[in-house]
């Protein structure tokens, strides 16, 4: 960025004036003269060159158009000494030596010692940042890590102070990235779980009345504007995790800051009051950056664009304007509010710019061309507050004390209850799941954005830790008293809902073996009747056969009962005849005869030997045969009753199916009737649960830690 000439004073060569206090130069005893002599005829009430008017100490505290030209505690950044001191172009005085060193000693030490304008001034030295917070490109979507919040132990929980009653709430925004809701209280910005509507901590600003909190784009920082009407104005960063503050700006401001905001590179800040202008600081040494003065009446929004591009104004006078970051070159004149612009908001990509004004609309502007795209009546008497949420839609509140969210093209999507006071700030979580509204009377509210549900009731002007921990050990008894009831309830519901599946189970399982037993008979009587059926059959060739064995045993006993006499007999006629042979050797009849005779024998024995064997065979196969048939027929009467008895037990169980089969709907109904009266009873008990476990969390919170 190039930084615009400046005009800043005339100056002439005339001998130093006398110092009041050569070592603590103050604003009108030793810097007025200086100025008298050498720049009045440029600067002075009658003519003020690049709008700077140095006649009084707050008019030269204000600069110019070029922005400041004193910081208090940096001379090198102080253009009332850089340019006087010739360190700066343009040089003053123009076409003209320096002034004499010794006035120019007079201006560095005034400037560097805090710039008092009178010897019981309090200094207002900038605050220099602890780090360097400035970014080197501006990342778009959520930054990496963990979304910053409070660390435990950090920022402080006592309240600076309070209020009889809550004042006005100016002040409320909610993290981009956390479950983080900052609102302005008494002198202090408090912090709140955006889940749970607990405290987290305190944040104080000691500077007067708060009317503006913003988040950095990235969430890392906190950013509160206020001041003292018609005395100061200042901006103050805080860093969210650690409460620490990390730089200030304002020192040009006479009046209380109205609006500001931070840079997405986090390099500027920007800020509006009563005086009509916008001054834009640097954030590394608290610098004016540059100043624009086309608005018309108090300066009521700014807002630098999410990609950092592009600066958003607004005024009392429903003037709009869109001016380019860097330069404070005007980019866009949004004409068409006829009232207040309370607020201006930019859609997450940049590309759109919402403003609410007491002309009860709410506009949306696209940046291409500046021109207007939506516009629709959001609220009776005036819009006081409308916000972008991280999805898009627009959330907006005003003087009809209710607060909306809005589609894209301004169709309503959600209406919260009335607060009891006119409206004045709204806020979307930054999942877009909540909506916060703050009014008039001090009274924050946290709804559910799905069903408009109150989440819960923050309070702006909280009361001392002592009172808030005795508020909270009796929220922990409550719930606890309030969970045992549940507990019991739900044991009851479990009980109950126990008992139906059991029974449902019970009723599945009879109907199933009813069913097996069932079709297990039933094949019984099939299988028991076939083979019945295949036995009698087969029963005629099973009797053949053990008649046809039965039937030739008569012969064979017969013959060999034969043999079993002649057998002997033949024996007995063997031995004589050989005995006789033997006595007679020389009788060869009685050999031939005692030969025959023994052959004879031998063909009885054989005979004999093969009967009885046939006897024998032929009893064996008999026995069989007649075993098989009495099995046989064992075996068939034995199926028989079989298929009786498996049919006795199919006529016993078809009448059981109906009634096992008809019990299932019923039990199944049961069942789901138990769960659907146990899952309620089930979501209380464990919102209880959580509202115990939060209460505790709570109480924990405000106790001290214990000491090591």
């Amino acid at each position: 960025m190039t930084r615009p000439t400046l005009a800043l004073f005339t100056l002439s060569m005339l001998p130093a004036l006398a110092q009041a206090d050569a070592k603590n130069p103050t604003f009108n005893d030793d810097v007025m003269p200086v100025i008298r002599q050498h720049c009045a005829g440029c600067h002075g009430a009658d003519k003020q060159k690049g709008g700077l008017n140095l006649a009084t100490f707050g008019l030269a505290m204000q600069g110019g158009s070029s922005g400041a030209v004193v910081v208090p505690g940096n001379a090198e950044k102080s253009r009332l000494f850089t340019m006087t001191a010739h360190k700066e172009e343009p040089v003053m005085p123009p076409s003209k030596t320096k002034i004499p060193d010794a006035q120019i000693d007079i201006l560095r030490l005034w400037v560097e010692q805090g710039g008092k304008e009178t010897a019981t001034s309090a200094v207002s030295v900038v605050l220099k940042p602890k780090v360097e917070i400035g970014l080197k490109s501006v990342a778009k979507g959520k930054p990496e890590g963990p979304p910053p919040m409070p660390l435990p132990g950090k920022l402080a929980v006592e309240p600076i102070g309070r209020a009889r009653r809550p004042g006005a709430v100016l002040g409320l925004a909610t993290s981009p990235w956390a479950p983080l809701v900052a609102v302005g209280g008494q002198k202090q910005v408090i912090l709140y779980h955006a889940d749970t509507g607990d405290m987290l901590g305190v944040l104080p600003f000691e500077h007067g009345q708060i009317n503006s909190i913003k988040f950095s784009r990235n969430a890392k920082f906190l950013l509160v504007a206020g001041g003292r009407g018609g005395m100061s104005g200042k901006a103050v960063l805080y860093n969210v995790e650690t409460g620490a503050k990390v730089t200030e700006v304002g020192s040009a401001e006479t009046d209380a800051v109205l609006t500001a905001d931070i840079s997405a590179d986090q390099t500027m800040i920007a800020v509006g009051t009563t005086t009509r202008m916008v001054r834009v600081y640097a954030t590394a040494d608290g610098a004016v950056l540059s100043q624009i003065k086309k608005h018309t009446d108090w300066v009521t929004a700014v807002e630098f664009s999410p990609d950092g591009v592009l600066l958003a104004t607004a005024d009392r006078n429903g003037g709009a304007f869109v001016w380019e970051a860097a330069t404070a070159r005007e980019f866009h004149s949004l004409r068409g509010h006829t009232a207040c612009v309370t607020e201006v908001s930019w859609r997450a990509d940049s590309n759109l710019l919402a403003t609410g004004s007491l002309d009860g609309t709410v506009r949306v502007w696209e940046m291409e061309n500046g021109t207007q795209v939506k516009t629709w009546p959001a609220h009776g008497g005036g819009v006081e507050g409308v916000r972008f949420s991280m999805d898009g839609r627009l959330a907006s509140t005003g003087r009809d004390k209710v607060a909306k969210v809005w589609d894209a093209n301004g169709a309503a999507v959600k209406q919260f209850a009335a607060t009891p006071e006119v409206g004045l700030r709204v806020a979307v979580s930054h999942d877009n799941t909540k909506v916060v509204g703050g009014d008039w009377g001090g009274g924050v509210l946290l709804w559910n954005l799905a069903d408009a549900r109150l989440i819960a009731q923050v309070d702006t002007n909280p009361a001392p830790v002592a009172e808030q921990i005795k508020a909270a050990e009796v929220a922990v008894v409550a719930a606890e008293a309030k969970a045992k009831v549940h507990a019991d309830a739900l044991a009851a519901a479990q009980a109950k809902l126990d008992a139906a599946n059991a029974g449902a189970n019970a009723a599945a399982t009879l109907l199933a073996k009813t069913t097996a037993d069932l079709a297990a008979a039933q094949k019984a009587v099939a299988d028991h009747t076939a083979m019945a059926a295949a036995m009698a059959a087969q029963s005629p060739a099973v009797k053949a056969e053990a008649d046809k064995a039965a039937a030739l045993l008569p012969a064979a006993a017969n013959k060999s009962a034969a043999l079993e006499v002649t057998a002997p007999i033949a024996a007995e006629v063997a031995k004589r005849v050989a005995e006789a042979a033997a006595k007679a050797p020389q009788n060869p009849d009685l050999a031939a005869a005692s030969k025959l005779a023994g052959e004879q024998n031998a063909a009885q024995q054989a005979a004999l030997v093969a009967a009885r064997k046939a006897l024998a065979d032929g009893t064996a196969v008999s026995t069989t045969a007649s075993a098989k048939l009495a099995a046989h027929v064992k075996a068939a009467a034995d199926h028989q009753a079989a298929a009786v008895a498996a049919q006795q037990k199919v006529a016993a169980l078809t009448p059981a199916v109906k009634p096992a089969t008809d019990a299932i709907p019923v039990s199944k109904k049961a069942a789901a009737d138990a769960g659907v009266a146990f899952a309620p009873v089930k979501a209380a008990a464990d919102a209880v649960g959580v509202e115990v476990a939060a209460a505790k969390a709570k109480l924990e919170r405000l106790r001290p830690a214990p000491k090591k």
